[in-house]
């Protein structure tokens, strides 16, 4: 029986299991298993937050580690150059981060493996591996990386809190039969790895990682890893298997399969397409009877004036062609002082398969060295290239050598087609470019990352034409609809792979129509080449992509190519940035709605608005459009005028001429602002500028200034202090906490039309996880958005960007005329953000004077203002001039009080600020 698919690191910590790695799906190649247990994940599942050092963050949802983290990182002058200088300044900063970036490990548990210059040499990379117990943690590892001196990028899969007993070992021959056992029961004979006897098998510790649900979800097994093989269908295997019994626990297959189309001879794309004549990079050939190797353009040399007798070799010192066939083809040549020959076997499937696979294997070699990383040692090794082994459509890599299968009636011989060699060779460039501790194998990442090597090579987005028996691409890097990670996964690699294919071919194209072709295809070379380097997955590619893009050692400033970087990626579900063409937030004057949309300075360019609309309702009703009316640089509208004491909920949609949109706000578990139609007056008011015994607060809870730490503002609605969750410490909630902030007994003074208003910058994780909830009087009012099942890929998360106004009715909810507020927020184990951050929280009652009515200055919504709240004398009790008439003046009667004697109450002027209609203000 097949056992359940387990991404063992790709879905255990998504950082070590590849899927079998076909350019098109091959059954007998066998994904990772995993032998029992609750399903594991079949990827990662990322969210986007703010580190306890305030800088930006790719979370692993699964288990509260941040797989990226970047901001402005310490200096450390002479990383790049000093290999002793950059571990020692890696070492500090994880002693000191530790609690975050591995939590429950220790410093001692993490030993370097990696020390090493990036492909451009202005990096530096260092990778620690983690142990627990003296044990290898399987896809535990945390890397950092420097440029221009200073700590850039820190990104972690290690695993937290890694708890396990160990037990004596077991005979190796026990431990081998349960191995074999597990494969041969799923069809694969097996035998011991005859190129690995010596190697006993490993202790290691197995993550199981599991999707959330509320709590972290890994379990710990020790195992023993053994090494194997099997013969039919061919696999080299890394089975793990339970330390203290045998029981099989999960296994992956070390061959990098693959599939494609290939057409050429020596060398276009495929044979169906043209033949050129090209040259045998480095090929040995038998000139004259000697041994000679050709130069990168095919020159080779000879003594005499005369014709020489060349028998052309397909081996050299960097690709050596072997046939499974039979022999090597060969021929008798002969070729003319300063003239060429040419060696044509268009007629013969496995001769051309031979001739096609040295000139592309070279050409992917040459590409790699010279376009790619000069310094990688492995590319001036000899890569062995196996042409027509004895099955169809499908081609493999090992990691080191590349495999190609015969023609069928379906496909071509894979070795004839240029895009196969070119990805195949990219499996093998994927697996010696990682910078261990840093980066890791993902099957997923090296699909999508081999096919655009292909499409580096050819410029063409259309990858493996010919591979079906026509010019038709077995996969399209540039769709019509791009993929998005995760709404397109499906868990299998080629599928997934598409995804970060497709975003490296729209990097390409959008940085050759900044830069030009040339500049920009550079560009994008090495943006590809640093996330082959040091990327654990694809949710962490976006984040490698700005350290190679990178010119000074600082993200916090951003990079030359970001505004391009942010777009793409964001438009493939792979980063959390909103393109805002410069636009700010909308202001409202009463019911008119203004959008500047003046294009930002700076060198960046944004798209231009093609549109802009308001979409509003009054509260609990339909939703209703206006259109805003350009004019300039300014969109102009308004909501139609509503009755006073209702609530007005309304948020503007922007459309950009590229089509993507913009929303404000830019709160997706809350996408509407409200506001309040008519004048109120404050019964009872907190600003939290002075002390007060109106509060009492749990743990987490303090009154002082926001300082922009995890997702918190950096300043207050209004003064200087609020009230909120970890202001100080470093910014997030605590986690598996339950806390509240509660007022005491408000007297509502007899009054029965109470509001309750306030401003709100809240950060807290998907309802699933972390609640937030407004009380009154014990009774719920609001809380958090909340997904209903387990939110692996489509959680909302709410996070507040601006200051928020909310306004809830009390009369349903006032007992005996006293109100009593409170604000919770309760956390799983999980990710944690910056929680409840609030100001101006007020109780207020409705009033027919403009607020700021005698104060002596003349308001927006005052046509007089004498210091005074008489009539009689010119200027009414409500700030209104007289019509001419001697004792007689203009405006309805009222009057309202600016203190009401309620403990903590504010002046009027200041509570309405945020809270009453006609105050213009910025959205």
């Amino acid at each position: 029986m097949r056992m359940r698919t387990l991404g063992l690191a790709a879905a255990l910590s998504a950082v070590l299991v590849h899927d079998s790695d076909a350019v098109i799906r091959e059954k007998a190649a066998d994904a990772p298993q995993v032998s029992a247990g609750r399903g594991p994940r079949t990827h990662r599942t990322v969210g986007w937050g703010t580190t306890p050092l305030g800088w930006r963050a790719i979370y692993d949802r699964d288990t509260a580690v941040p797989l990226r983290m970047w901001g402005k990182g310490p200096a450390a002058p002479g990383a790049v150059a000093n290999p002793a200088v950059a571990e020692a300044a890696a070492r500090r900063f994880l002693v000191e981060h530790l609690a975050t970036l591995a939590p429950g490990a220790t410093a001692s548990d993490f030993i370097v493996v990696a020390n090493q210059l990036g492909g451009s040499g202005d990096t530096r990379s260092v990778g620690f591996a983690q142990r627990s117990g003296g044990l290898r943690v399987v896809g535990g590892s945390i890397g950092f990386t420097f440029k221009h001196d200073r700590l850039i990028m820190v990104g972690s899969t290690a695993l937290p809190n890694v708890v396990v007993t160990t037990t004596p070992r077991l005979a190796t021959s026990t431990l081998a039969a349960k191995a074999t056992g597990w494969l041969a029961s799923d069809g694969f004979t097996t035998e011991l790895s005859r190129t690995r006897t010596a190697i006993a098998p490993e202790r290691v510790i197995v993550p199981i990682v599991r999707p959330r649900r509320g709590s972290i979800d890994i379990t710990y097994r020790v195992a023993e890893q053994l090494a194997l093989e099997s013969r039919d269908p061919p696999g080299s295997w890394d089975v793990w298997v339970d330390a203290a019994d045998g029981s099989p626990i999960a296994r992956k297959n070390r061959l990098q399969f693959s599939s494609g189309k290939v057409l050429f001879d020596v060398p276009e794309r495929h044979p169906g397409g043209s033949r050129l004549p090209m040259p045998a990079p480095f090929a040995t050939h038998t000139v004259g009877g000697a041994a000679t190797t050709a130069t990168l353009d095919g020159t080779i040399t000879w003594n005499g004036a005369g014709n020489a007798s060349v028998t052309p070799g397909l081996r050299g010192p960097f690709v050596a062609i072997s046939n499974a066939a039979g022999g090597l083809a060969t021929e008798a040549l002969s070729v003319a002082p300063n003239g060429s020959v040419t060696w044509s076997k268009a007629t013969s499937e496995t001769a051309d398969a031979q001739l096609a696979a040295f000139v592309h294997a070279s050409v992917a070699k040459e590409f790699a060295k010279t376009r790619i990383d000069p310094n990688l040692a492995w590319l001036d090794d000899t890569i062995s290239v196996s042409v027509n082994e004895g099955s169809s459509c499908n081609a493999y890599s090992t990691g080191d050598d590349i495999h190609f299968y015969r023609k069928s009636s379906q496909c071509e011989n894979t070795a004839r087609l240029a895009d196969v060699v070119y990805h195949e060779f990219g499996h093998s460039l994927h697996n010696h470019a990682i910078i261990e501790g840093v980066g890791a194998w993902d099957g997923a990442l090296s699909e999508g990352m081999s096919d655009m090597l292909a499409a580096l090579i050819t410029n063409d987005a259309g990858m493996g034409r010919g591979f079906f028996l026509s010019n038709a691409p077995m996969r399209n890097l540039d769709p019509a609809t791009d993929l998005r990670w995760p709404d397109d996964t499906t868990g299998e690699v080629h599928d997934d792979g598409e995804i970060i294919g497709g975003t490296m071919w729209d990097v390409k194209k959008a940085l050759e129509a900044k830069l030009g072709a040339a500049a920009g295809h550079a560009k994008t070379t090495e943006i590809f080449y640093g996330i082959l380097q040091r990327a654990s997955d694809i949710p962490s590619s976006y984040a490698e992509a700005l350290v190679a893009d990178d010119d000074d050692g600082d993200l916090a400033n951003g990079t030359p190519n970001q505004c391009e970087l942010n777009t793409v990626f964001k438009a493939h579900g792979l980063a959390d940035g909103v393109v805002t063409a410069g636009i700010t937030a909308p202001v409202r004057d009463t019911f008119a709605i203004s959008l500047d949309v003046t294009p930002p300075s700076g060198a960046c360019p944004a798209p231009a608005v093609a549109s802009a609309e308001v979409e509003w309702r009054l509260r609990g009703g339909e939703t209703q459009t206006v259109e805003l009316t350009r004019t300039d640089d300014t969109f102009d509208g308004a909501i139609p005028e509503q009755p006073e004491g209702s609530v007005v909920q309304y948020r503007v949609a922007i459309t950009l001429e590229n089509g993507s949109t913009i929303s404000h706000p830019n709160t997706a578990a809350d996408p509407f602002y409200e506001f309040y139609v008519g004048y109120v007056a404050p019964l009872w008011c907190a600003d939290f500028e002075q002390r007060s015994t109106d509060w009492v607060l749990g743990d987490d809870w303090e009154i002082g200034e926001p300082l922009g730490l995890a997702s918190d503002p950096k300043v207050a609605h209004r003064g200087t202090r609020v009230l909120g969750t970890d202001l100080s410490k470093d910014g997030a909630y605590a986690k598996q906490t339950s806390t509240f902030a509660e007022t005491i007994e408000i007297d509502l003074a007899g009054r029965t039309e109470t509001r309750l208003q306030l401003h709100r910058w809240l950060g807290v994780e998907d309802g699933f996880y972390d609640r937030a909830r407004i009380l009154i009087n014990d009774q719920e009012v609001w809380s958090n958005t909340a997904s209903t099942i387990e939110p692996q890929s489509s959680g909302i998360n709410h996070l507040d960007r601006e200051w928020r106004f909310v306004d809830f009715d009390l009369a349903p909810h006032a007992r005996g005329g006293k109100v009593k507020l409170r604000f919770e927020l309760e956390s799983d184990a999980g990710l944690q953000m910056g929680g409840w951050n609030l100001d101006d929280v007020c109780i207020v009652y409705p009033s027919v004077r403009p607020p700021n009515c005698g104060n002596g200055e003349v308001d927006p919504d005052e046509t007089c203002d004498d210091g005074n709240l008489e009539d009689g004398d010119g200027c009414s009790s409500t700030c209104a001039l007289g019509d001419g008439e001697p004792g007689t003046e203009d405006g309805t009667a009222g009057c309202c009080s600016s203190s009401n004697g309620a403990p903590g109450a504010l002046g009027l002027g200041a509570v309405v600020l945020g809270l009453v209609l006609r105050r213009r203000r910025r959205r």
